[in-house]
């Protein structure tokens, strides 16, 4: 940028100024003798260069665009699902020793959103044995995860509940209720084999249906699960075998339980919510 040309015309009585620079300033006529002379030739030779550089300076960056929606929020009531068959959307894998058992959506007269309900029953024998039933082409990393249950009929071996971070049928997260021992209990399945994680008493409301979920989060590398039941923080498990993985529902062992509105939200936790730097 070019401070431009003064140039100067003289008579008796006064001197004018003329400064010819992209057309900022003007014409100044000055008296003789005045001293505010040099303040204001000062300010059309300095202050007006200052403005045009302010279109050089640091702009604010753009602010990231959020989604308010999640990429995954579903429910599953079963209401649309055809009667005595596995609900539509859902796929059932079993362990290598599956026992017999079933899957399938019935009517219910007191279920938490009628009419229907999906039941469950499953008989192991001597060996071990569970089952899952899994959301079908979904899969989640850090998520909101609750269903509602309710313990019905069988033997007290029998546990049923959420499974996450499935891999396939032999590795998997599972957290079931117990009601033997009235705990709930989170295990890891890798290559088919149980290993328990922690478990943690029951506090039970006086209700029929019960309430049981899962928030997976992470803060910064650091990533946790904590387990509800009937709005009871009970467990935190930090076990970090499995990765984003399919999810649904579980069954362990000889018994009998039902299930509805399964809802899975998955978290924005992970993803940035600041500007990116400026540099």
């Amino acid at each position: 940028m070019t401070l431009g040309r003064l140039s100067q015309d003289q008579n008796n009585s006064s001197r004018t100024y003329r400064l010819q620079q992209d057309g900022m300033c003007g014409e100044l006529q000055l008296f003789r003798g005045r001293p505010w002379f040099g303040f204001v030739l000062g300010l059309c030779l300095f202050g007006f260069p200052l403005v045009a550089f302010a279109d050089d300076q640091p702009q604010e960056l753009p602010k990231p665009v959020l989604k308010t929606t999640p990429p995954l929020f579903e429910e599953w009531q079963f209401d649309s699902s055809a009667l005595h068959a596995i609900p539509e959307g859902f796929v059932l894998l079993e362990s290598a020793a599956s026992g017999e058992g079933w899957w399938m959506v019935n009517e219910g007269d007191a279920t938490p959103s009628r009419p229907n309900l999906v039941e469950q029953e499953l008989t192991c024998g001597e060996a071990a044995c569970y089952q899952l039933l899994m959301v079908e082409g979904k899969t989640a990393q850090y998520f909101d995860f609750s269903v509602r249950m309710k313990m019905r009929l069988g033997t007290p071996s029998g546990k049923a509940g959420l499974a996450y971070g499935v891999q396939d049928a032999k590795n998997f997260y599972a957290v079931v209720v117990e009601p033997k021992t009235n705990e709930v209990v989170a295990y890891v399945v890798k290559d088919g084999h149980e290993t328990e994680l922690a478990r943690e008493a029951l506090i039970l409301e006086p209700s029929e249906w019960h309430f049981l979920r899962i928030q997976r989060q992470t803060i910064v590398s650091k990533e946790f699960t904590e387990i509800s039941f009937d709005h009871h923080l009970l467990i935190d498990v930090y076990d970090q075998s499995f990765d984003r993985g399919q999810f649904g529902l579980v069954a362990m062992g000889d018994g009998a339980f039902a299930f509805d509105n399964l809802r899975a939200m998955e978290s924005l936790t992970n993803r940035p919510l600041s500007r990116p730097a400026a540099y």
